[in-house]
């Protein structure tokens, strides 16, 4: 039987993919679709608004989200950066070693380092898996669940339940936001979810992000700093930051650009 909090994540998804369909919905809509209480109900619909993804209104909820560009031209923003870090990130790896790649632009850049390299790459990402797919040595394993559109990636309580059924050495994440004291803060609690499953499925977590990312706070908690064993960003991160991520135990590496 599925775990209570697999059940808690599938009904968030549903809620949300309604919302991205109509940007509105009834709580008399959602009981119906759901098949749960009203009760259940507005503590979902509360659960959603504390993350900001929705506003309750009365009666039912109104999305809140702006939606995210598309993800080739999220893609085509800080390249030079993004292909430091994904090598200073591959600088980590053994051959043989079972890894996780989450989704986003700077994780499909660390992808394309190890297209010919002999490892076991588990990932919720299409974009990775299309790009690994080149390769003659690894193997690939995709994940299920969900497609979220924006990012071309798998999340929901499939993908949770499946990523948990596989263990890695490294864990490699892009974050939407990794602050000193907030931690690691994703942009709503489905993909909360799936970034905390590869994070406790993982012997380590790496964190690759570009310097736009690093003293932001994004809607919903995924893990306090203290869970992520190393940070991987590039020149352009402001010394106190960096300063203020080593002060919390976490190993800062800072890729250098190339000419």
């Amino acid at each position: 039987m599925a775990s209570r909090s697999i059940l808690r994540v599938s009904r968030l998804t549903q809620i949300q993919q309604m919302l991205e369909d109509d940007d509105a919905v009834t709580i008399g809509q959602l009981i119906d679709c759901l098949g749960v209480s009203e009760a259940t109900v507005r503590r979902d619909l509360d659960a959603l608004q504390r993350s900001g993804v929705i506003q309750r209104t009365h009666g039912g909820a109104v999305s809140t989200q702006v939606h995210e560009p598309p993800y080739p031209a999220r893609g085509s923003h800080r390249i030079a950066e993004k292909r430091a870090i994904a090598r200073a990130a591959a600088a980590l790896i053994s051959p043989e070693q079972t890894l996780f790649l989450g989704g986003g632009s700077t994780t499909l850049h660390l992808a394309e380092q190890l297209v010919d390299v002999d490892v076991t790459v588990v990932t919720n990402s299409l974009p990775v898996a299309t790009e690994l797919s080149r390769g003659r040595r690894g193997q690939v394993i995709v994940i299920g669940g969900t497609l979220r559109s924006p990012e071309q990636s798998m999340v929901g309580p499939r993908a949770v339940e499946a990523i948990g059924s596989y263990r890695a050495s490294i864990a490699f994440l892009g974050v939407p936001a990794l602050d000193s004291e907030q931690g690691f803060t994703a942009d709503g609690d489905v993909e909360a979810a799936t970034d905390l499953a590869f994070i406790e499925n993982a012997q380590r977590c790496v964190v690759l992000a570009d310097h736009t990312k690093l003293g932001r706070v994004s809607t919903t908690h995924v893990v306090p700093l203290a869970a992520i064993d190393t940070v991987v960003t590039d020149t352009g991160a402001p010394t106190h930051v960096i300063a203020a991520l080593q002060a919390a135990d976490t190993t800062v590496i800072v890729a250098e650009l190339t000419p």
